[in-house]
């Protein structure tokens, strides 16, 4: 099977810092489950074939339920265990492609709010650039200090600074060496892009959306909740509709 790129969503975080007694992937945001509207907006992307989703190990049967099947996610071709961390998860989802794909997408589930355009705009970046990946991000507009034991150890300039979102996007061959080789050194990093970089490889950044919130605390349900009540954010809708 050969598809020009494919999506690996990492589904399988916890949600303790939400405080809701399920996974935070299942929360309703204006009526759909969180984790349902990252991968509308992933199927609303032509260019993305196959889609491996990666969720908690005691949520596989309820994700294949009451997301895949209810909202007919045509493009989901596996549902696979997460790890006990991040990387772990991606890794797995890596070595479930079915495809040979050119292109890899790496999402976060708990951004439901990212455009299928924010995805178009990071693969263009990656197709047009002389690099093995792309990354959305924005700007930092508070000053950072490095902080240990309570003190200030120094402060960054943050004209340098950009808070890293996902999508993220890479060449395949580059993304699967970089996994396979921190797996064998057993080297952890917060991101995907963290590994290219340590194996340098390549990455570029394009501009993401101030609106691509990750869902961690309630106040980000309550802001989630009202950007998509105020209207003009395009997001996919089940049916193939947007907002």
């Amino acid at each position: 099977m050969t598809l020009g790129t494919a999506a690996v969503v990492a589904g399988a975080g916890r949600g303790e810092r939400i405080g809701a007694p399920e996974g935070k992937q299942f929360i309703k945001l204006a009526g759909i489950p969180v984790l349902a509207r990252s991968l509308l907006n992933l199927e609303a992307v032509e260019e993305i074939g196959e889609i491996i989703l990666v969720v908690n190990q005691e949520e596989l049967q309820r994700t294949e339920r009451e997301i895949i099947a209810s909202y007919g996610l045509r493009k989901v071709s596996a549902v696979v265990a997460g790890g006990e961390w991040r990387q772990e998860s991606v890794c797995n989802a890596l070595r479930t492609l079915s495809s040979r794909a050119e292109y890899i997408v790496v999402h976060d589930g708990a951004r439901p709010l990212a455009t299928p355009r924010l995805f178009h705009k990071t693969l263009k970046a990656l197709r047009d650039a002389d690099c093995e990946g792309v990354i959305s991000a924005v700007p930092v507009v508070d000053t950072v200090k490095e902080v240990e034991g309570g003190w200030v150890l120094r402060t960054p300039d943050r004209r340098r600074l950009w808070a890293v979102q996902t999508p993220q996007c890479f060449r395949a061959a580059a993304l699967l060496d970089a996994h396979e080789r921190a797996y064998r050194e057993r080297v952890w990093a917060t991101d995907d892009a963290a590994l290219l970089e340590r194996y340098r490889y390549r990455v570029r950044v394009v501009e993401g959306e101030l609106t691509n919130l990750k869902i961690t605390y309630p106040s980000d349900l309550i802001l989630a909740e009202a950007l998509l009540e105020r209207g003009g954010l395009e997001v996919a809708l089940p049916g193939g509709t947007g907002t």
